[in-house]
């Protein structure tokens, strides 16, 4: 975990008006309160995704925030393709294979 201070060390063109704005919008989630959040390393990834989206890109705040949701959601899908390949993996090998040939049938479609 990184205080704020270490946060805008890490990154050039991060202003603590900026964290505080991507943190009052919900695109940063520190712990603990105002006077002393902390930040864990997605919120770095996600300060340095947002800067670049709005320095090198020239996003605005709504566009760069949409763009945040779409990559969470892509994040969130993998999960899921994660636990259902763990979930069929688990299967006997008859189930395994007649899930392939639905695949491969659906696929062709």
């Amino acid at each position: 975990m990184m205080d704020l201070d270490e946060l805008l060390r890490l990154r050039g063109g991060i202003t603590s008006l900026r964290v505080e704005r991507w943190v009052a919008r919900g695109l940063l989630r520190p712990v603990g309160n105002a006077d002393a959040h902390r930040f864990e390393q997605i919120d770095l990834a996600r300060a340095r995704l947002l800067a670049e989206l709005g320095d090198d890109i020239g996003l605005d705040d709504d566009t760069a925030e949409a763009v945040i949701g779409l990559v969470d959601q892509v994040h969130t899908l993998r999960g899921e393709l994660h636990l259902l390949a763990q979930a069929i993996a688990e299967q006997p090998p008859a189930t395994r294979d007649a899930i392939a040939a639905a695949l491969q049938r659906l696929a062709a479609l």
